[in-house]
């Protein structure tokens, strides 16, 4: 959940840095009561001495350039809207500009909390955030679904760069990880893997793949 705000704003920025490599890795611990964690990371270390250039200037290809203070200022927004958020607790974000890494988590109640919140922060933002992806579980199937809708909102924000500037993405990934107390008996997203130690499902897409709705981000994962 808490990537989708951070993939659409952060796409924003880092398709107007053209930074050539990125990473957005969302992480969720669920527990067998359907309580649990989630964290996420935006990663622009790899392309820190482009995206620190770039950031002095004002616009890309007419996209404006964020400022640190802009940053600074939508993480304070989305800290506090979601420790406002009802079944969300122990929220704690951290921004790194020296190597552009930023960091959200905190604690869900349930799977519900995650949906109100997005709900939430698609009302704050004025966005259809919460078309993009629903989770649900059944405690007693122990079964975790995410259903995923594909927004073409992304790819319009992408066209709107030079081709060769579209290609500079072609190395920026998303990646979902959740871990879970029992073992995974199976899951059905073809593009996903199972971990050494079965408690564990992780699903790495192109970001080109996601913004242009060639990778599907769904899956069905049922526990033992």
């Amino acid at each position: 959940m808490l990537k989708k705000i951070l993939f659409y704003f952060f796409l924003t920025c880092s398709t107007g840095l053209m930074t050539s490599c990125f990473d957005i890795v969302e992480e969720i611990d669920l527990k067998s009561n359907g309580s649990g964690a989630i964290k996420v990371t935006v990663n622009l270390s790899k392309s820190r001495t482009k995206v620190s250039s770039l950031m002095k200037l004002d616009k890309v290809d007419g996209l404006k350039i964020p400022s640190e203070r802009d940053i600074r200022s939508e993480i304070s927004k989305i800290t506090t809207t979601l420790k406002k958020t009802n079944g969300i607790s122990n929220v704690h974000s951290s921004l790194d500009f020296t190597n552009y890494i930023a960091v959200v988590s905190c604690d869900f109640r349930n799977i519900n909390a995650l949906n109100t919140f997005v709900k939430t922060l698609s009302a704050q933002f004025k966005t259809s955030l919460s078309d993009y992806s629903i989770y649900s579980y059944d405690a007693k199937s122990k079964t975790l679904s995410r259903t995923y809708k594909y927004n073409s909102a992304g790819q319009k924000e992408l066209n709107k760069l030079k081709p060769e500037n579209q290609k500079s993405l072609q190395n920026a990934y998303f990646t979902y990880i959740y871990r879970f107390e029992h073992t995974v008996a199976t899951q059905k997203n073809s593009l996903a893997k199972v971990s050494s130690n079965k408690k564990a499902v992780m699903l790495k897409a192109n970001v080109l793949d996601i913004v242009n709705g060639k990778a599907n981000l769904s899956n069905t994962i049922t526990l033992n």
